[in-house]
């Protein structure tokens, strides 16, 4: 049985494939390494959304991981 992109991504975690570079809390924006069954690709969320180095056209295991360990909200104004 082939494995679905989130079975996928649950195991590039358990793995520690998944390598977070930079994680901004004020502005919800993240930058990753994973290193897939292929490659190291690069991703991340920025102002633009989700993006990924790999040559998949939807969204990937790599980016799915990426969404399991961050929660990426911009924060309010604190008073």
């Amino acid at each position: 049985m082939k494995e679905n992109a989130a079975a996928k991504a649950r195991r590039y975690v358990g793995e520690g494939r998944l390598v977070i570079r930079e994680l901004h809390e004020q502005d919800g924006t993240a930058l990753a390494d994973c290193r897939g069954d292929g490659a190291i690709y690069s991703l991340g969320y920025d102002e633009q959304g989700w993006w990924c180095s790999c040559a998949a056209r939807a969204r990937c295991s790599h980016l799915i991981a990426l969404g399991l360990v961050c929660a990426l909200e911009p924060r309010e104004a604190q008073r």
